[in-house]
Order: structure tokens, then sequence, then C-alpha cells
């Protein structure tokens, strides 16, 4: 059997009408998301995730945060950032922290699937 990739989609508000959630489902993952922080950094800990989405509405610090987090709770779980944002600064130092892709809006979700695969199956 198959075994099914586990992904948390940070900040749910990025992903209006569940877009991100109902189209990675439907190619055959399992998401989760949350828009709290704390409530992501217990489903880190508390469940086996193999990828996280994080949409930045709000700040690249709190990116940085959660990667921190990852790598202090001894996790080898990629990143990607979906972002409407051109913070070219901001893509730079996370791409430098370990993120593994920032994609820009407009984004066309066969590429966001494509990059998904491809980070999972390395």
């Amino acid at each position: 059997m198959e075994r099914k990739f586990n992904i948390l989609i940070a900040d749910k508000q990025y992903d209006p009408g569940n877009i991100f959630k109902e189209r990675l489902n439907e190619s055959g993952y399992h998401t989760v998301s949350s828009s709290a922080y704390s409530e992501i950094i217990d489903l880190l800990a508390q469940k086996r995730v193999d990828l996280v989405i994080v949409g930045i509405t709000a700040t690249i610090e709190i990116c940085e945060s959660l990667m921190r987090e990852i790598k202090k709770m001894n996790l080898k779980i990629p990143v990607i950032v979906v972002s409407s944002r051109q913070d070219i600064r901001g893509k730079e130092l996370l791409i430098e922290r370990g993120l593994k892709d920032w994609i820009s809006q407009p984004f066309d979700m066969d590429y966001v699937k494509r990059r998904v695969k491809d980070i999972l199956s390395v």
C-alpha cells in the first residue's frame, strides 16, 4: 500500500474556499490546516507531517519563527511559502534558512502540486 503524505497548511486564511486543501486531497495527500501558531506547533509535535505550506499573509518573521521551531524540534520537514507578496529580501532570507520554495501569485495549482510531489519525492 502506498504511503499517504501529510501536509500541514499553515494559515488557512490564505486558502480561501480551501482550494489548496481540496486540490491536494484530490491528489492523494492528507491535509490539515490551522491559522493559530500554537496549534501549528502542537500539530507538528503530535502528528507526522511531511511538508508544511505556509501562506504568508502576515510577516516573514512568522515563517522564520516556524522554521526555527521545526529545527528546534529536530524535525526534517520541508517548508514551502505561497505568497501574494513580492518580498525579495524576505524570500532570500528564508531560502538561506532552508525554505524549499517560494511560490508567488498568480500561481498555477498544477505547478504547486508538481512542486509538492517533487519535494516529497526526494
